[in-house]
């Protein structure tokens, strides 16, 4: 992967935005109700620099990224993954996210730009999806084949139809808030999101109560933004429940592509096909990762190698 810089050579800074992007496990309720809260700033930063964006795809994508490390943050085996994908009508078109179980998120939207007439009077982002299919596949070690649910966009919104995919087909109340915050330049401050989840034996009224809580919260990126870590939002918003937070791991926009598994691409192209590019061009000829946008050049004399 080759990552835009966006710390201008800063070390330092890298190495303290990266510790503060994680995600922890907490559990509430006397253990009848788990949870996980992430910190992804420098995560949806690099998103962004990395894709490309403007501020309204960094948010509908950003969005997919957070709720993407959320879902990664219950996997046993390191290689367990989770993709989401969204199949729709509107101007968003659709997007492919995936996360594992170290916690690096990478995708893409399926549109380089959201074709919006006046962006600044859009109110929510519900229009921009209009009517379309969630899917969620689990890719789990243990597992002969991979598990796929689908179900169709309700709300327009990440949070909620994610929400209702896990009520419709797991059959499991769950509840998400997902959050990025812009300052007055359109630059990402903090960004960050939230999910709970019903455990066998919980009380349905604090569920209610849980759920009532987490809605409350109304700009977890904001709050980021200011300062305030992911262990003070669970210990002072839900200390109702009674919440215990269990542990924390990294959360990253990392994708594993490389300038070899490109090379094995274009070595997977018939033997023709190479040697048209070889003789043709344009050179360099570039490969590009659609999954975080890393471009790979490969001059004639590679490609020529490659024919041989």
């Amino acid at each position: 992967m080759i990552k835009t810089d966006i710390f201008n050579k800063d070390v330092r800074e890298q190495f303290r935005a990266s510790a503060r992007d994680r995600v922890y496990r907490f559990i509430l309720a006397d253990r009848t109700i788990k949870g996980a809260i992430v910190h992804t700033t420098r995560m949806v930063k690099e998103m962004r620099a990395n894709h490309d964006l403007e501020p309204l795809e960094t948010l509908v994508l950003g969005q997919a990224y957070i709720a993407a490390g959320l879902l990664c943050s219950g996997f046993k085996d390191k290689t367990d993954r989770v993709s989401l994908n969204i199949r729709c009508s509107g101007p968003i078109q659709g997007l492919d996210v995936e996360s594992n179980g170290y916690g690096e998120v990478r995708g893409y939207l399926k549109t380089g730009r959201i074709e919006v007439k006046a962006p600044a009077k859009l109110k929510s982002l519900s229009s921009l999806y209009g009517a379309g299919f969630l899917t969620v596949t689990k890719y789990l070690e243990n597992a002969p084949v991979p598990y796929s649910g689908q179900v169709a966009l309700e709300h327009g919104s990440m949070a909620e139809d994610l929400a209702n995919y896990f009520l419709v087909s797991e059959q499991i109340p769950t509840g998400f808030r997902l959050s990025v915050f812009f300052d007055e330049a359109e630059e990402v401050r903090g960004a960050g999101g939230i999910f709970l989840q019903a455990l066998p034996g919980a009380d349905p009224a604090k569920l209610v109560e849980a759920e009532n809580i987490l809605q409350g919260i109304h700009s977890l990126g904001e709050a980021f933004a200011k300062g305030k870590t992911p262990e003070e939002v669970i210990l002072e918003e839900f200390a109702a429940l009674g919440p215990q937070i269990l542990n924390s791991s990294r959360v990253e926009f990392f994708c594993r592509c490389s300038r070899e598994r490109m090379e094995g691409f274009l070595k997977g192209l018939s033997q023709a096909e190479r040697e048209d590019m070889a003789a043709k061009g344009p050179f360099p000829v570039e490969v590009r990762c659609h999954h975080c946008n890393s471009l790979y050049p490969f001059t004639r004399e590679e490609l020529t190698a490659l024919c041989r």
